[in-house]
């Protein structure tokens, strides 16, 4: 078998890689030993490296006989031998087509003599060896240390001299040479003499390696050196046009008179300083910040109420009453730009679209838009600024946004205006005066530029969730309430979009899910709780999702049409419960109405009288003002008691004891009057209370009915729960028109003034009157 890039050294145990067809024949033809069983190989040099398919005079006379220890058949009809180089062999009649075929004679070496002599010259081959490893990082680490086991485990100078042959740096031609050498001590001197030239070779590359990385070295220090004195002149140079670029900016924009005179006077310090110093970067800073404030750029935006009118309406569902002020705020702005309106307030609670409006507002008049972030603010310097004397000292939050937004009349939303505290650092509500008081607006000076700048021409919108507003702040602007969306609204919002915008935003095409309507209703009573949509429109876009994921596991769903059934599979079991009439009349037990935060309830009030000293217990996490309310009830009551054939004596013999479910859902409020001094006649009369009807109202102790807030939220509950006969007081039938009509259709809405009419209506039958 011919090699081409190896010569195998008697003793050598050495892979091969099989891939020409001669060769794989070869392998196919090899002979079996008669005397261990093996199977011999002849391997032998060729004498050309690129020669794919040598002839019989390309081959090296002088070969190997090698015994074959291992073959491994290996992808694409190539093998991989290992073989052990057996005696070197002298070949004769070297023929054949398809494999080479050759005889052989063994060449056997010459005798060793001089023993002494050849111990020495063994030794002296093995530690220029180790020395050329030492030195040459291209031997690998493992053959050096199979090298030194190997020589360390044989006695035999050939098998050291033949192995030390195998590893040599140079040439096939040289390694031809050595293995055709019989005589030894030849061998060895020109093993040795090879060693050495490597060695000297890997030395002068080396040293010349290292004079090489140290020129480099000087030339990169040299090249650092200069990059850098380079840069410091052109930093010097940049310094210079730097400042001429400042003072040329101070010329070109429409600054103030006091603010030109400022920047003038800081840059005319700043020429005079160290550019190195602390103070010139303070310097510096303040003249950037001055400057790239927007004086004198204002948006030419023109306001068209109609077009405004359009995008609220296209924006926002419902909310009337809001729109049509805002429409009145932007009337007056487009007919005269000088006049300074008020500031207004949206009050209401989270998600009923408060930002959202302010974003609209700001489109309708054409105007850029940018929100200030109130909320947890408790420094005053977050609105004014900071002074320049404090490390890094930086101006207020009002003109980092017209920086932001590089322009001097934006729409600013100052949000969640009620969120903010104050502290040891100041009032952050008492520096907003400045800045909302259009009297005071235009000359607003922030501490950190120190001069003043026009904020008169910014909209300033604030929004809350509460109106509990420091009087001075709130006496500046114009509070407009936006309550919580009934039911019937929530409804249409999600119709028309909240499903399309989820629809949109998973790529649902309309023919793939369809929400029903009863779907939508049974998810804004029974898995949201809230005033606005928030967490509606997070309900919906997880029924959206569980939908899509069923059409693409299940690729024969092409449709999937989602009511009320599907609710409950989708999203878990219903997260809450809204209140329901009364099966049954019962005595002691009237059903009132609640306003909160997320819409109207039906509440539940429920008494006992038990012997005990005349004393009157509540429970159910009351309030103070509902428990007054109580007691109120109470009092009224027992004034009127003869007119109920009830004996006055009897009451500091028994308790009352008045309980609100749910107990640990705190309570408060003086509306439940009506209720709860129904509640105690009924307790006390024995007559029952209609299940169907509920009331609502404050009670004073001469049983005058007054007026509640809250009605519409209120009525919904009733509407939603069962309710049929809802009493309200006298003053709130003002309040009707505000009313949908499908709620007041479904329900039969009786305006009361005093307790007795509450009676007639609330009682089954009519207590005893003397």
């Amino acid at each position: 078998m011919a090699l081409r890039d190896m010569v195998v050294f008697p003793g050598v145990i050495a892979p091969i890689f099989v891939g020409r067809p001669k060769s794989l024949q070869a392998l196919s033809h090899t002979t079996i030993s008669e005397e261990d069983n093996s199977k011999y190989i002849l391997v032998t040099l060729q004498k050309k490296f690129d020669q794919e398919n040598p002839s019989t005079h390309e081959l090296y006379n002088t070969a190997i006989l090698a015994k074959i220890i291992q073959i491994v058949k290996l992808p694409n009809n190539t093998a991989k031998i290992l073989i052990e180089a057996v005696a070197r062999v002298k070949l004769s009649n070297i023929k054949g087509d398809e494999a080479f075929e050759a005889n052989y004679e063994i060449i056997p070496d010459e005798e060793i003599f001089d023993v002494n002599n050849m111990r020495s010259l063994v030794d002296n081959a093995v530690q220029l060896f180790s020395k050329y490893a030492i030195n040459d990082k291209k031997v690998n680490a493992e053959i050096i240390e199979t090298i030194n086991k190997a020589i360390s485990n044989s006695t035999n100078f050939i098998d050291i001299i033949n192995i030390l042959a195998s590893h040599l740096i140079t040439s096939l031609e040289a390694k031809q040479h050595l293995l055709e050498e019989t005589s030894p001590f030849k061998r060895i001197t020109t093993v040795i003499s090879t060693l050495t030239s490597n060695i000297v070779n890997s030395e002068t590359e080396q040293a010349l390696q290292q004079r090489v990385r140290k020129q480099i070295e000087k030339t990169q220090r040299d090249y650092y050196l200069h990059e850098q004195m380079k840069a410091i002149q052109k930093e010097l140079d940049e310094d210079k046009s730097e400042l001429a670029d400042i003072e040329k900016k101070i010329k070109s924009l429409k600054l103030s008179k006091e603010a030109k005179e400022k920047a003038e006077a800081e840059l005319k310090k700043l020429r005079t300083m160290n550019q190195m110093s602390a103070e010139s970067g303070v310097t510096r800073n303040y003249l950037e910040t001055l400057l790239s404030l927007p004086w004198g750029k204002y948006d030419n935006s023109k306001i068209d109420i109609n077009q405004a009118e359009k995008i609220l309406n296209r924006d926002h569902f419902g909310l009337e009453k809001v729109k049509e002020r805002i429409i009145e705020y932007l009337a007056v702005l487009q007919r005269s730009s000088k006049i300074r309106g008020p500031i207004l307030c949206l009050i209401g609670p989270p998600g009923v679209g408060k930002t959202s409006l302010v974003k609209s507002i700001a489109e309708g008049m054409g105007r850029k838009y940018t929100k200030l972030a109130l909320g947890g603010v408790r420094d005053e310097a977050e609105i004014r600024g900071h002074r320049k004397t404090y490390l890094g000292s930086m101006p207020g939050k009002i003109l980092g946004q017209l920086k932001k937004v590089k322009t001097s009349n934006p729409v600013m939303l100052l949000d969640e205006i009620d969120k903010m505290s104050s502290d040891f650092r100041g009032d952050p509500a008492s520096a907003l005066l400045e800045v909302l008081d259009p009297e005071q607006n235009s000359h607003f000076v922030d501490h950190y530029l120190e001069v003043e700048y026009d904020l008169s021409n910014v909209i300033f919108i604030a929004t809350a969730n509460s109106h509990d507003l420091p009087r001075a702040l709130s006496d500046r602007m114009e509070k407009i309430y936006i309550s919580g969306y009934v039911e019937e609204t929530k409804l249409q919002i999600a119709r028309n979009y909240l499903v399309p915008k989820q629809f949109k935003m998973h790529k649902i095409k309309k023919d793939e899910i369809t929400i029903s309507e009863m779907a939508l209703l049974d998810l804004i009573r029974y898995y949201t709780k809230e005033s606005g949509v928030r967490a509606l429109e997070r309900e919906i876009g997880a029924l959206t999702r569980k939908a899509l994921k069923q059409i693409l596991a299940d690729k024969s769903v092409k449709h999937i049409a989602i009511d009320s059934n599907h609710l409950e599979e989708f999203l878990g079991a219903k997260k809450y419960n809204f209140g329901l009439a009364e099966k049954e009349d019962q005595i002691g037990s009237t059903t009132g109405l609640a306003y909160t935060e997320v819409g109207g309830e039906l509440l539940t009030i429920e008494a006992l009288a038990f012997p005990g000293k005349g004393e009157i217990k509540t429970t159910g996490k009351l309030g103070d003002v509902m428990k007054e309310s109580a007691m109120a009830a109470y009092s009224c009551f027992r004034s009127r008691a003869t007119n109920f054939g009830l004996k006055y004596d009897n009451y500091k013999d028994f308790d009352i004891h008045i309980h609100v479910p749910a107990g640990a859902i705190p309570k408060d409020g003086p509306s439940a009057g009506c209720a709860l001094f129904t509640t105690i006649v009924s307790l006390m009369t024995k007559i029952p209370v209609h299940r169907t009807v509920a009331m609502t109202g404050e009670i004073t102790l001469r049983g005058n009915v007054l007026p509640i807030g809250g009605l519409k939220e209120k009525l919904l509950a009733a509407s939603r729960g069962g309710i049929k006969t809802v009493l309200i007081p006298e003053e709130n039938v003002k309040d009707l028109q505000d009313i949908p009509p499908n709620i007041k259709e479904s329900l039969e809405i009786i305006s009361v003034s005093n307790i007795d009419q509450v009676l007639k209506h609330a009682l089954v039958g009519t207590p005893i009157n003397k």
